[in-house]
């Protein structure tokens, strides 16, 4: 028994060292704008149908909006409590194949390849308070996402 409590334990240590390097976070920044942060809104915080909320809806293309729509105007936030109390216990390679399964719905956004949905889960990982260090992040980081956001205090968004 407190064998396997060992391996739990180890596998759910915080990562203060980072499981993503800097440059990834960055051009995950950049993807990020580009792409999810349309419909997902550019500080992360998803949307709510409120008039406020940046880019403007009707700033978006048609089959953004319509996507929007679909939601009732509501889009989850990638950042913040809500965020981690659904991604906190599952890995950063979940994260990575959750971000994968999206893609498919916005290849004409310019999302087409792998190494930009790591990225931009280096960048919401960072969002939510993980630091980054010399180790990059892969699809396959088995790091539990709150271990590597554990003393959350969400970093601003630029």
């Amino acid at each position: 028994m407190l064998g396997s409590a060992l391996i739990v334990a180890s596998g759910q240590q915080s990562h203060r060292g980072g499981i993503f390097t800097s440059a990834q976070a960055e051009a995950g920044r950049v993807a990020y704008e580009k792409t999810c942060g349309r419909c997902h809104t550019l500080t992360l915080t998803g949307r709510q149908g409120k008039p406020e909320e940046r880019p403007a809806v009707s700033s978006l293309s048609e089959a953004d909006q319509k996507f929007i729509q679909n939601y009732s105007g509501r889009v989850p936030p990638l950042a913040g409590e809500v965020f981690l109390q659904r991604w906190g216990s599952k890995t950063a390679a979940q994260l990575v194949a959750r971000f994968q399964e999206a893609r498919f719905s916005f290849e004409e956004a310019g999302l087409t390849d792998d190494e930009s949905i790591v990225q931009i889960t280096a960048y919401v990982l960072q969002v939510n308070g993980a630091k980054s260090g010399s180790q990059p992040l892969t699809r396959t980081t088995d790091t539990i996402v709150s271990s590597a956001t554990s003393n959350f205090e969400a970093s601003p968004v630029r």
